[in-house]
């Protein structure tokens, strides 16, 4: 198994809708402004002997003003904005954060060891950290 950290998100997160893949998440990403994110839930299931992945809903935003920042800072939770129709549920995670940025080839590969059920959904979230890098975190809902 690999090192995962369980993640508590006290309040959602919220995105405006956007028809992405992993490659072009990443893509965008990289020129963007620090703080830019986006996320992208798939769906997955066994059958025989494959997995099958299929991205189910994304979405992107920019980064946080100061205001929110200092919501976030205070613990309080951020409004949602007209045109965010798309969030992470706030709830409890699995989540490991890729010393690599994956691609649609390997993603299976790379899930399989957190899969614990035949049937299910994760998201990948990418997060412009600095001018020069972009992180890429998987993030698997858990009881």
């Amino acid at each position: 198994m690999p090192r995962s950290l369980r993640l508590s998100l006290i309040s959602p997160i919220y995105y405006h809708p956007a028809s992405l893949t992993l490659s072009e998440a990443v893509s965008r990403a990289d020129k963007k402004d620090i703080g830019y994110e986006a996320i992208i839930r798939y769906g997955f299931s066994f059958s025989d002997e494959n997995l099958s992945l299929s991205v189910t809903e994304s979405g992107e935003r920019d980064g946080y003003s100061e205001e929110e920042r200092a919501r976030i800072e205070n613990g309080e939770p951020i409004p949602r904005k007209e045109g965010e129709d798309i969030s992470l549920d706030a709830g409890s995670y699995l989540f490991e954060q890729l010393p690599f940025i994956p691609d649609e080839k390997t993603l299976p590969r790379i899930i399989l060891p957190y899969l614990t059920t035949a049937n299910g959904e994760f998201f990948i979230r990418i997060y412009k950290e600095n001018p020069f890098e972009c992180v890429v975190q998987l993030l698997f809902p858990s009881p």
